[in-house]
């Protein structure tokens, strides 16, 4: 998150002046309304206003609004247009009266109170005051003629509402007679208490029948009918030879027909199973250890005990479906006897609930006819009408010059424009597209930065004085060429024969000859034999810069087809020669494209380390991208704020779609934070 900050101040440093602007317009305008607005004059009145009294016997919900709503409605009337028309009228004021005199009105109410706080606003002092006064005695007027108005529209509404509560307290008191010619309301009550009762009561006995019929299907309980219980018993016990059973206390007092559980029988059908069981082990043993004639006797006995398991066990299955039978029967009959009664019930109820609503109508119409009838025979309402009051708590001031804020708005208009000055230069910064630091070079493109160059100052009347030289105490300008010098040395090292330099940019005023010069020099200095070739046909740079004549040069030599290679000058530079564009003519179109042009680069090269060419920009010229095969390496000239994006992206397709081998940038005039980070 650094980095987009550390840009947009950046950014902001160098677009200082849009910041200026807007202040400037900004505290202009202000300046300009102070200076030319016309005087005004406030005139302040104070009104109290209230409805007291009706409010204290709880008639505002019924004939008058609430506070904030009357409180409204005053404010509103003073603004009205019928009210300051007639105090406009009184101070002379027409319609054709131009917007400039025209008194304004403001009128706020303190929360809280019952005051209204009044304030006019005029081009003269003696109109606004006059108008401020004209328009209370407007409203004062106004309120008195309606107070007469007033008693006499509330006596006719208390008197019609009054008739209608009482047509409607008639209208539900006829209802009540109708229905009770029809009802009778105390019947009505035991009738539906007694059908109540009854219907839980069916419903208890139903849930009943239903838990007995599930147990009679599960097997567990049965209705027991004691004397038909006990003579089964009895002849069962009576086949299986027991004597001794006798009916016990509880079945003896059960109704005649009640649930139970058969302790009786079960205990029987235990035991006489138990009993056969124990027949047949001990008639097996017996015929096993002494033969059928022994084990006679047994088998009858087992035969007996047989037979009494048996008898036993079909009356159990006989009772329990004679019992569930007779149970589904009184269960079928009382389930269709319960929706019967439950329609009985709700139609008792619905009847009641008819009858406590016609109540309940008749009391409400009651309590609003005694309160309706109380207020219109214990009010005296012309005295309580007339305490709707308004009184003047402080009559118009004289106009006073009003304050001329001028401080605070100066405040108000360097603070607005500020911040539609950062405003409008971040946006433009969101927008502008162009390189504003080595941050922004390096995150864009991958290509290597060879260096950096600050920013030094030159009269423009002088551009030779950005050139370096032996003696010349620029510091860091003349140590930013040293390192790009090393940079390129170290970049070439290992390059066998004469390395080629082309530097270029994508647009011209980047500085590409400056550094092509510079960067000549420096190589020269270091021991380097260095040609500089003047390859930039559209402004010829190096000769204005260097001070030289125009003589024959690149375009002369490839045009005359290597005739002539009489074109290096030596300068006052040892070790560095120089080779000018030569001259133009119309038959100069694709020179380059000519094998001559090989022929002066292989040239150049014999008993030289440097070649450095300093072609035109890529974009403004064609022939730029041919020296491209030519060069060992290409440095592309940027410049901060200057420099767009889109054209360094056009200018890196067009060189590596001519083979270029190798790219890098240079950052000329870079500002001080760039050099520092």
């Amino acid at each position: 998150m650094m980095v987009p900050r550390r840009r947009f101040l950046s950014y902001l440093k160098e677009r200082w002046w849009v910041v200026v602007v807007f202040l400037a317009i900004a505290t202009g305008a202000v300046l300009t309304y102070e200076t030319i607005r016309s005087e005004t004059y406030n005139s302040y009145a104070q009104l109290m206003v209230g409805n007291v009294q009706l409010n204290q016997l709880n008639m505002a919900n019924l004939f008058t609004e609430d506070p904030l709503n009357y409180f409204g409605t005053q404010i509103e009337l003073l603004k009205s247009s019928r009210l300051q028309g007639a105090a406009f009228s009184k101070i002379g004021i027409t319609a054709a009266t131009e917007e400039k005199d025209i008194v304004r009105l403001q009128v706020a109410r303190p929360l809280g109170t019952a005051t209204l706080q009044l304030q006019a606003t005029g081009p003269d002092a003696a109109k606004t005051q006059g108008f401020l006064q004209a328009l209370i005695e407007e409203y004062l007027s106004f309120k008195k003629e309606t107070r007469t108005s007033s008693s006499e529209d509330l006596m006719v509404s208390l008197n019609e509402q009054l008739g209608k509560r009482q047509a409607a307290l008639k209208l539900e008191q006829e209802r009540w007679t109708t229905f009770q010619r029809t009802n009778n309301v105390a019947a009505l009550e035991e009738e539906g208490k007694t059908a109540g009762l009854y219907l839980a009561e069916l419903n208890l006995q139903l849930a009943k029948l239903r838990l007995e019929r599930d147990l009679l299907r599960q097997g567990l309980g049965v209705l027991v009918h004691p004397l038909r219980t006990n003579a089964a018993v009895e002849v069962a016990a009576s086949i299986a030879g027991v004597t001794n059973v006798e009916p016990s206390a509880q079945t003896a007092s059960q109704p005649a027909m009640a649930f139970a559980v058969q302790p009786e029988t079960d205990a029987m059908l235990k035991s006489a199973r138990l009993d056969l069981a124990l027949r047949q082990s001990e008639r097996d043993q017996v015929l096993k250890d002494r033969g059928e004639l022994a084990a006679r006797r047994l088998n009858e006995e087992v035969s007996r005990l047989s037979t009494a398991v048996a008898i036993l066990e079909e009356q159990n299955r006989s009772q329990r479906k004679s019992d569930l039978q007779d149970i589904e029967k009184r269960l079928g009959a009382t389930e269709s006897a319960v929706p019967a009664w439950e329609t009985k019930v709700l139609e008792i109820n619905a009847r009641l609930s008819q009858a406590h609503a016609l109540k309940n109508n008749i009391q409400n119409e009651q309590a609003y006819y005694d309160h309706l009838l109380g207020l219109l025979q214990n009010v005296d309402l012309s005295r309580n009408v007339q305490q709707e009051r308004a009184s003047i708590l402080q009559a118009p001031t004289p106009g006073q010059p009003a304050k001329r804020v001028l401080p605070l708005r100066l405040a108000l208009a360097v603070l607005l424009g500020l911040a539609l000055g950062l405003g409008f230069t971040f946006v433009w910064h969101l927008f502008d597209d162009r390189l504003m630091s080595v941050r922004d070079l390096k995150a864009q493109f991958g290509e290597a930065v060879l260096g950096l160059i600050p920013e030094i100052k030159v009269p423009s009347a002088k551009p030779q004085n950005a050139l370096v030289t032996t003696g010349q105490s620029h510091g860091g300008y003349f140590e930013s060429f040293r390192h790009l010098r090393s940079a390129l040395a170290l970049l070439q090292q290992g390059t066998a024969g004469c390395r080629t330099l082309l530097i270029t940019s994508s647009q011209a005023s980047e500085g590409k000859t400056t550094i092509a010069i510079n960067l000549a020099r420096l190589l020269a200095w270091s021991g380097f034999r260095v040609v500089l070739v003047d390859a930039d046909g559209t402004r010829g740079g190096i000769g204005q810069l260097l001070g030289a004549k125009s003589e024959p040069g690149v375009a002369d030599f490839v045009r005359r087809g290597g005739e002539d290679f009489d074109i290096v000058r030596p300068t006052d530079v040892e070790g560095l020669s120089f080779v000018s564009g030569g001259t133009r003519a119309d038959q100069s179109e694709g020179l380059f494209l000519r094998s001559t042009f090989g022929v002066l680069m292989e040239r150049l090269r014999v008993d030289r380390d440097f070649v450095i060419i300093d072609a035109a920009p890529v974009l403004a010229a064609d022939d730029s991208g041919l020296f491209v095969p030519h060069a060992d390496s290409v440095v592309l000239i940027t410049r901060p704020y200057f420099t767009r994006s889109r054209l360094v992206r056009q200018t890196l397709d067009m060189l590596y779609q001519r083979k270029a081998k190798h790219v890098s940038f240079v950052l000329n005039r870079a500002r001080a934070d760039d050099l520092l980070g």
